[in-house]
């Protein structure tokens, strides 16, 4: 029985001897699943997207994006030559009035929390009130002026009302 080899499972066999290690192999089998996953997932994400076009992603400010695509490809004559078009000129001031106000609307909750900014408001809110208290006196002497112009001196020019009145406060 000397001649019989009995040990053909011994290099296999977790109690005869030890096998091959797979433990290293085990961690890049589990890498190359994990990639396998996300590959399907986004296959199935692009497969539902082509069956479902809304749910596409798209800018949120597409006419922006064609606008700037447009500028873009535009040489420094064409993009000269369209500014100065009172057409362009037209429609971009119209939009950037419309953009700084925009800008001003939502940062000014910003502004008035700000200690300095409160401060900066607040001043600007007393000479406002001010020069409306100012604005209002002027406007109610010049319509009494107007009244005894109309009544009194109607016989002369407004100009030369004026002269007069200015002569008589000197």
């Amino acid at each position: 029985m000397s001649g019989i080899n009995f040990n053909f499972n011994r290099g296999t066999d977790p109690l005869l001897g030890s096998g091959p290690d797979y433990s290293a192999h085990l961690a890049e089998l589990e890498q190359a699943q994990k990639a396998i996953e996300q590959q399907r997932q986004s296959i199935l994400k692009l497969a539902q997207n082509t069956q479902n076009p809304e749910a596409t992603p798209t800018s949120p400010t597409p006419i922006w994006d064609h606008i700037d695509t447009l500028t873009d490809n535009m040489t420094a004559a064409e993009f000269q030559a369209m500014q100065a078009d009172p057409s362009y000129q037209k429609s971009l001031g119209e939009l950037m009035e419309y953009v700084a106000a925009v800008q001003l609307q939502l940062i000014r909750p910003r502004i008035e929390a700000n200690p300095e900014g409160k401060k900066l408001l607040e001043q600007h809110l007393t000479n406002v009130k001010f020069l409306r208290k100012a604005a209002a006196d002027n406007v109610d002497k010049r319509l009494a002026d107007f009244d005894d112009y109309t009544k009194n001196y109607s016989h002369m020019s407004w100009e030369e009302y004026l002269k007069t009145k200015g002569g008589q406060k000197k």
